[in-house]
C-alpha cells in the first residue's frame, strides 16, 4: 500500500523517465563543466536554454513513436447500413 502510494507520488513529478533522465544528464554535465572552469557562465546558460527544449522534443518524438496507431480499417467513411 505504501509502495503504491510512493510510486504514485513520484509519478506526479516524474511522468516520463526518459525526459527526466535527459534533463538530469544535461544539467549534471553542464554543472560539472562549470565547476571545472571549462565553461563560462553565459555559455552554460545558452547550453541549458538549448538542451532543455531538445530533451523535451526527443521525449515527445519517442512517445509519439510508441503510441498505438489506429488500424487502417478504422479510417475512412463508415460502411452503409
Amino acid at each position: 500500500m505504501i509502495g503504491a502510494l510512493a510510486t504514485q507520488l513520484i509519478g506526479l513529478f516524474v511522468d516520463d523517465g526518459f525526459l527526466a533522465a535527459g534533463i538530469l544528464i544535461a544539467v549534471a554535465a553542464i554543472a560539472s563543466l562549470i565547476l571545472l572552469g571549462a565553461l563560462p557562465a553565459w555559455l552554460a546558460g545558452l547550453l541549458l536554454t538549448l538542451s532543455m527544449p531538445a530533451a523535451l522534443a526527443a521525449s515527445v518524438a519517442r512517445s509519439a513513436r510508441q503510441a498505438p496507431r489506429p488500424d487502417a480499417a478504422d479510417e475512412g467513411p463508415p460502411a452503409p447500413p
